[in-house]
């Protein structure tokens, strides 16, 4: 019999964890961090005990089938060198929240995600840009193909969200088909291909979806008739950037989330079109030449991740710290936070700082009231034109309405009661740990 249990990221953002069990495999989705208030960075990582001390604080899943023998045994689980089971992953998209606990797997355990994901996460690994350590046996697979691993199938179609690679699945059971949206976004590049995705998804048994924008504030979500405006979208952030860079007279900081490649990749040639060059710190660099190597790439010499030696390999410029004092109309600089005191030596020709939802996002982190603290210190105007990446209430409504599933099912999501369309025959809201008997399209509440 086919089983659907929900174990994290339900009723939060984040964590996102569900298995889908038939008698022969088990597909589990994603493996990001849950209750990522319980992880400080101040307490030191135990490299070869970390998945067992994430699990234990619930950060991690535990589950039979997914981790070594040492950690297995300490969890009291069945590893998977000893489960009977096929196990494998599905990624939604490299997202710490995700994918953050993917290096905690055992080695040799299947993950499948996109193509694109997978040369993302290879990059992301060669730049020391994941959590602790990486995961070995990843595969890719292109859009619009499929899989299977026992009796179970998964498709893989792209969908639009501010990272690259992302996809959501359709994954067929002998119990019923079962879509998992990932998250996902009509305000990007490509609302094309979110529309697309709605289209192919189409009377699918079950429709997991992310809820994150109704978290916050009440929402009637079926009541929504129009767009919300003022509608940021990538478009809009890209002709504000346009307008600054004519405006502004001297130096100009931005700090962009650095996986949104996309959008570095357009913010160089906005950068072009109004006569300046856009340079980027070692790590963002390599993202973008990674997708785009046609991209003419300038790399701050005094930046996270800045490499000499690569920069030659590959090609590209230096910009030294004396050039921008010299000339800051020429340039728009990428700046992480981690990277931030080395304004104090450019403040002088700093005119403006856009913070556009790189690091640190928002109040709840507490870095996010140092920056503006430091920022005031140096006397460096700010501005915020960050637009996310989860698709606005009434564009959530309006894919949930085009799939029109069997059964809806909301997390990653504050308040995921307030995901609702009129085109389901039901709603379910799992509880954590609840699981379903899946079959002929029907989820039944299985009791202990």
């Amino acid at each position: 019999m086919t089983t659907l249990t929900f174990y994290n990221g339900l009723r939060e953002i984040g964590g996102t964890f569900v298995v889908v069990e038939t008698d022969e495999a088990r597909c589990m989705f994603d493996f990001g961090f849950a209750v990522m208030d319980r992880m400080d960075d101040k307490i030191a990582v135990r490299y070869n005990e970390c998945a067992a001390d994430y699990a234990r604080l619930g950060v991690l899943a535990s589950q039979d089938g997914i981790y070594d023998e040492e950690t297995a045994k300490t969890l009291g689980l069945v590893s998977f060198e000893n489960d009977k089971k096929k196990n494998f992953f599905v990624i939604s998209h490299m997202h710490i929240d995700h994918m953050g606990g993917l290096g905690m797997l055992y080695q040799n355990l299947p993950v499948y995600m996109s193509e694109d994901s997978l040369k993302l996460y290879r990059r992301l690994e060669a730049c020391s840009d994941i959590q602790v350590k990486g995961h070995k046996n990843c595969i890719g697979i292109p859009y619009g193909e499929s899989f299977t691993v026992g009796d179970i199938t998964v498709e893989v179609e792209a969908i639009d969200h501010d990272v690259v690679g992302a996809c959501g699945y359709r994954i067929t059971t002998p119990g019923g088909t079962i879509c998992y949206t990932g998250d996902y976004r009509f305000h990007g590049f490509h609302p094309e291909i979110t529309k697309a995705f709605g289209q192919k998804m189409k009377g699918v048994d079950v429709l997991i979806t992310e809820g994150v924008t109704v978290s916050f504030d009440d929402v009637d979500i079926l009541s929504l008739t129009k767009p919300e405006e003022p509608e940021r979208s990538e478009e809009w952030l890209q002709d504000t950037i346009c307008k600054e860079s004519t405006e502004q007279k001297g130096l100009i900081i931005v700090n962009p989330y650095n996986r949104n490649v996309e959008r570095l990749h357009h913010l160089i040639m906005t950068a072009q079109k109004t006569g300046r060059k856009l340079v980027m710190d070692g790590v963002q660099a390599d993202y973008v030449q990674t997708f785009y190597p046609e991209d003419e790439i300038l790399m701050y010499e005094n930046s996270v991740g800045a490499d000499a030696k690569k920069a030659e390999e590959r090609g590209w410029s230096i910009i030294t710290r004396e050039e921008f004092l010299s000339n800051p109309s020429k340039y728009i600089l990428q700046q992480d936070y981690v990277n931030f005191y080395e304004l104090m030596d450019l403040s002088s020709v700093i005119t403006l700082y856009i913070h556009m939802d790189g690091a640190p996002l928002g109040d709840y982190d507490p870095s996010f009231g140092k920056m503006h603290r430091i920022l005031d210190h140096m006397n460096i105007p700010y501005m915020n034109i960050g637009i996310g990446g989860h698709s606005r209430p009434y564009y959530l409504r309006t894919m949930l309405d085009t799939i029109a599933p069997h059964i809806l099912v909301p997390l990653h999501s504050f308040r995921p009661e307030q995901v609702n369309t009129a085109h389901a025959d039901k709603r379910i809201l799992p509880e954590y740990g609840e699981c379903f008997g899946f079959e002929n399209g029907e989820m039944i509440l299985k009791k202990n």
